[in-house]
């Protein structure tokens, strides 16, 4: 048992090495005999001995029927490893950029077939799955539809912890037509999945600390709420929650609360000093804090480290500090 689990990763390393070279990633792979592998299946090889059986029995018992139905089964199964390839071949496969999430979520995928032939494209089932993984999805392919050949396969891609990683290779294979082979691929395409930390609901904390004087100025620190300002007539298409209902319940005239904000214009959200433990969660929270002043049109910066993103505002700056805590690791 030591010596297999010894062997194993030597193994799966010569083999990822030698899939590399073969077929190296691309955003986009068009099958070809480089990368196309095929062997019978487990019922191709019972269609195999059946034929072997006829023989011995034909020859032994000089029946021709008996041999004619093996010739018979054996030009099938060769027809058939020929019909199996080229239908396979017809494959030319990318995928969409993959959308970041975070941890513990799910991604949508966009894998795309293209046709190599105007007038035929691949047909039967094709089944996708990880690369060493018995799990697998199930597509069917259609017949492509004049004016739309492009066939969209709506996939998902689990993203179980915080990083930067690259796509996983993954396996294709096909059954078609008849069973008898089983034709594959392991492809990998040249994407990377972005993962966030899980957001977790804390305190807004805007600070001011660990930035230049020059900068500094008109920072202010932590505020997070609202403070009531007093009571106005009531507009058409203000917010049913901010109705004064005691007011309204009086039979007094139907009022609403006004409030005045002061939510800081600009600050820091600042990675504090913690354990390797503790990284995550705290990871975590400033990803909530990244989400919630983005929502609220403040502006921030955010210190991790060494590493500095100067204060901005809007959804790409959010995707900006959200990769850089996916990318973060303590030294």
């Amino acid at each position: 048992m030591r010596l297999k689990g010894s062997i194993k990763p030597h193994i799966d390393g010569f083999v990822k090495r030698w899939l590399s070279q073969r077929i190296p990633p691309a955003n986009r792979h068009r099958l070809t005999m480089r990368s196309i592998f095929i062997l019978p299946s487990r019922f191709g090889w019972m269609f195999l001995l059946l034929c072997v059986g006829l023989f011995i029995l034909g020859t032994n018992y000089q029946n021709n029927i008996m041999l004619l139905l093996c010739y018979l089964l054996v030009a099938i199964f060769l027809i058939n490893l020929h019909a199996s390839y080229w239908n396979f071949a017809r494959l030319d496969i990318s995928i969409d950029p993959i959308a970041s999430g975070y941890a513990g979520e799910q991604s949508p995928l966009q894998l795309r077939i293209h046709p190599t032939n105007a007038k035929q494209a691949a047909v039967g089932k094709l089944q996708i799955a990880n690369f060493n993984q018995p799990q697998s999805l199930s597509i069917d392919l259609i017949p492509q539809q004049p004016g739309n050949p492009t066939q969209v396969c709506q996939l998902s891609v689990d993203l179980p912890k915080r990083g930067v990683f690259q796509f996983p290779r993954i396996t294709l294979s096909s059954f078609y037509p008849l069973g008898l082979y089983r034709c594959w691929t392991h492809l990998d395409f040249d994407r990377e999945i972005v993962v966030y930390p899980t957001p977790l609901p804390c305190t807004l904390q805007l600070h001011q600390t660990g930035v230049d004087n020059e900068d500094a100025s008109g920072l202010t620190t932590v505020v997070g709420h609202d403070d009531f300002a007093g009571l106005t007539p009531y507009v058409v298409g203000d917010s049913l929650n901010r109705i004064a209902w005691k007011q309204v319940a009086k039979q007094q005239n139907w009022v609403s609360k006004s409030f005045d904000s002061h939510h800081a214009v600009t600050g820091w959200l600042v990675l504090p000093t913690v354990s390797t433990e503790q990284l995550e969660t705290a990871l975590s929270k400033l990803a909530f804090q990244i989400n919630q002043c983005t929502r609220e049109g403040i502006q921030f910066g955010l210190l991790l480290g060494r590493q500095r993103i100067a204060p901005a505002s809007g959804d790409q700056h959010r995707h900006a500090c959200l990769r850089a805590l996916a990318e973060f690791r303590l030294h």
